[in-house]
């Protein structure tokens, strides 16, 4: 039976529920928890505070995770107010431990108008045995501060891109109040959040915490296309196939680091489509990474060297505080090669390094682009220490296009835009051998 606290709730949710259908109510988010993301605590803590910014709707929650990492459970979830859910569990010393509150599979977390909170992943460790927990004294933070005012005034490339107003923001920001190396870096990656900049982050106690981020849909889905590419074989970062008229298909899924050895069936179908005069290369749902990587790949399609960006490197002690610009070059490369046709699939998921690759596939007539505007971002992003654990990573250059455009906020434009649809047919793929089968067919 309702209790008469819920129906105060559940009554409210219906008043709010009809005006948020004129007013679009603002989802919920975490504004404050303990233990937070990146938290350093006792194993002695018997639970997990999660609290919200608005009244919540106490008939649901999403509790995410599982596993040997999400915490013991020591009894039931209870709201202790509308908006304090206290969670007990049984912690054990030198321990990490993962949850999140809400994930995109499950959204029960929802504000008595029906919103559902913004997810809000938390990984913590508790100290060992013996271990004493780590603080922060006024002095330390206000050390670190300043540390943190002097990378972002003289070595991110991008502080005035968005006229943030970094003073104002560090006043808000009250980082000097923070009392462990934790909190400071939390605090710092919400006021870094300003500038919008995926690729700025603050790292400590071994976690890394973002500060901008995106919302975008993939051009592409990658079920449909198992089902339109012949000769599908997948390994989890690189897909190939090939169709019937022997045009080639390579997806490239990112340009991490660790993906060496995962890219090796794409030489080997670079070797066995030799024969082939086309190819159709898929980087729709790749962010970036490793531009070493990319342009290892590349290297397998280009027949002279090409400069794709120009770039400006922050340096303080440079005139103008600048250095630069310097060309970045892709070469032909001593592997396996292709002479043939290549339509190159991009999209608005594509960013960073990703879009180094882009342009070092580029040439007219010979590699074409099919698709949407890529996102526009690449800061090669460089650690500053600022003492007590915690370093910030800013973007250390400025990229410019052939023509001298800056990247950053702008992106890539397609040589063929095509607006991309849900449907049983990939209209960037079939736009893309569209274009390959004329070539095919023209050549002599």
């Amino acid at each position: 039976m309702a209790t008469a606290l819920t129906r105060r709730w559940l009554g409210v949710a219906a008043v709010l529920g009809v005006a948020a259908g004129f007013l679009h109510a603002r989802p919920p988010i975490v504004e404050f928890a303990f233990p937070d993301h990146a938290d350093v605590i006792d194993p002695a803590t018997t639970e997990i505070t999660i609290r919200f910014d608005q009244d919540m709707n106490p008939l649901g929650r999403s509790i995410c995770g599982g596993g040997p990492t999400f915490p013991p459970l020591a009894g039931q979830p209870r709201w202790a107010t509308p908006r304090e859910l206290r969670v007990p569990v049984k912690l054990s010393p030198g321990a990490e431990y993962s949850l999140s509150i809400n994930c995109p599979s499950a959204q029960n977390f929802k504000s008595i108008a029906g919103e559902p909170a913004e997810v809000h992943p938390i990984s913590f460790r508790t100290l060992p045995e013996g271990e004493a927990q780590p603080t922060l004294t006024p002095a330390q933070a206000a050390d670190m501060t300043t540390a943190l005012r002097a990378a972002i005034d003289t070595r991110y490339s991008y502080h005035d891109l968005r006229n943030v107003d970094w003073p104002g923001e560090f006043e808000r920001a009250r980082l000097e109040e923070s009392g462990t190396p934790a909190q400071f870096a939390r605090a710092a990656a919400s006021m870094l959040a300003a500038n919008h900049d995926l690729h700025v982050t603050v790292e400590v106690n071994g976690a890394r915490l973002a500060t901008g981020r995106r919302s975008v849909a993939w051009n592409l889905d990658t079920g449909r296309l198992k089902a339109l590419v012949p000769r599908w074989s997948d390994n989890g970062v690189v897909a190939v196939g090939r169709f019937d008229d022997g045009i080639g298909y390579l997806l490239v899924r990112s340009w991490a680091p660790q993906s060496p050895e995962g890219l090796r069936p794409v030489f080997e179908a670079i070797n066995e489509l030799q024969g082939a005069r086309a190819m159709v290369v898929d980087v729709r749902p790749n962010s970036g990474g490793d531009e070493t990587l990319a342009r290892t790949l590349a290297a397998c399609f280009v027949a002279e060297p090409t400069v794709y960006f120009r770039s400006l490197i922050r340096d303080p002690d440079a005139p103008r505080g600048w250095s630069g610009p310097f060309d970045r070059v892709v070469e032909p490369g001593a592997g396996p090669r292709f002479h043939g046709k290549v339509a190159v699939l991009i999209g608005p998921a594509c960013m960073s390094s990703n879009e180094s690759f882009i342009l070092m596939m580029r040439h007219p007539g010979v590699r074409e682009t099919f698709g949407e505007k890529t996102w526009g971002s690449s800061g090669n992003p460089k650690p500053h220490e600022l003492g007590q654990g915690v370093r910030v990573y800013l973007p250390s250059w400025k990229d410019l296009l052939p023509d001298g455009s800056a990247l950053e906020g702008v992106g890539i434009s397609a040589d063929h835009p095509v607006d991309w649809r849900p449907g049983d047919t990939d209209p960037v793929l079939d736009a893309a051998l569209r274009w390959l089968h004329a070539g095919v067919e023209a050549a002599p």
